[in-house]
């Protein structure tokens, strides 16, 4: 019987499966005090509930302390004794997250919780949100995007640190890590950044022109129908735009041939709580249309057409394995 099946099928209440998620950060820390821990264990004994959420989540064996050893020790102290309810829950959900994507081998770097905390516009998971800039630039953040304005020699500049966007240009210039895209007047075209299923910057024109410094020094333009994926290593070539670029617009994920390891990190982003693939299926090829509103209505669909299963635990987790 695996973790994912207890023995023991009683249902927990959401509030104490995050109130355990929390002791559990709090208690993996590494910074955590004696008087923590002998909350930990007071609130462990408090009700039977409390134990059994404590013990499944044990169960699983995912340690969270490696995700704060990220920051300096007096940091992470700091933060994890913050007075602030509200930010201290906030915090350690964000350090939880950050130990799943350990857990799960998505490389933190990529993935850091700072600038969807406190970057000039931000969206949360399953979120999308529409924008209007002053320079008559229309934007539409994806779930999970880190979107800052700063004032250069040469104007308004865009920085993405995370996520995607969906770009319908004005006079803007919009930057990544690894280097910045100038969209011609009146194109449309979606950037996005360090996505779990993709290393460095990936630009795709979907109408009009773009031209782009790479931070490595070349230089390339893009007509509509082409995109490119560039980081400071790997080749710069255009090829064709994948089908479905925007359809995430739309509240759809669009597959054509797609892994399905690629598949269940798209839907993870939109989904509360964590979805993992397993390694033996995760190069099964996927074709078809899945909602990003409804992620757990689309891992359903794909058992349906797919040799898989997905085990759950708390509603929170999911695996997505053979079947």
């Amino acid at each position: 019987m695996s973790l994912f099946e207890p023995a023991n099928t009683q249902r927990l209440d959401q509030d104490v499966v995050e109130q355990a998620l929390q002791w559990m950060v709090t208690v993996q820390s590494g910074v955590s005090t004696e008087a923590e821990l002998l909350a930990c264990q007071h609130w462990r004994a408090q009700s039977a509930q409390h134990e059994l959420a404590w013990q499944r989540l044990t169960g699983l064996n995912t340690d969270i302390r490696d995700s704060t050893r990220m920051l300096p020790a007096a940091g992470a102290r700091t933060l994890l004794r913050s007075r602030n309810a509200p930010g201290r829950r906030t915090l350690l959900k964000g350090f939880a997250g950050l130990g799943v994507m350990l857990a799960t081998g998505y490389g933190v770097r990529e993935r850091v919780l700072l600038p969807e905390l406190f970057s000039d516009y931000r969206t949360a998971t399953g979120e999308r949100r529409q924008l209007t800039l002053a320079e008559g630039v229309d934007l539409t953040l994806d779930t999970h995007t880190a979107l800052d304005t700063r004032t250069t020699a040469a104007g308004t500049e865009l920085f993405l640190s995370l996520g995607r966007v969906l770009v319908s240009a004005g006079d803007i210039r919009l930057s990544t890590a690894n280097g910045q895209v100038l969209p011609a007047p009146r194109s449309r075209l979606v950037i996005s950044h360090n996505l779990p299923w993709q290393a460095g910057t990936q630009v795709q024109v979907l109408s009009g022109s773009a031209s782009i410094k790479l931070a490595r020094g070349d230089s390339l333009s893009l007509d509509a129908g082409q995109q490119v994926t560039f980081d400071s290593q790997t080749d710069s070539t255009p090829r064709p735009v994948t089908v479905g670029a925007d359809a995430w617009v739309n509240g759809l994920l669009i597959a054509e041939r797609m892994p399905l390891g690629q598949v269940i990190a798209q839907l993870n982003l939109y989904r509360r709580g964590v979805v993992r693939c397993d390694p033996q299926v995760a190069a099964l090829r996927v074709s078809g249309s899945f909602s990003i509103d409804r992620p757990d209505a689309s891992l359903d669909l794909l058992t349906r057409v797919l040799p898989i299963r997905v085990q759950r635990v708390f509603g929170y987790w999911a695996n997505v394995v053979a079947a």
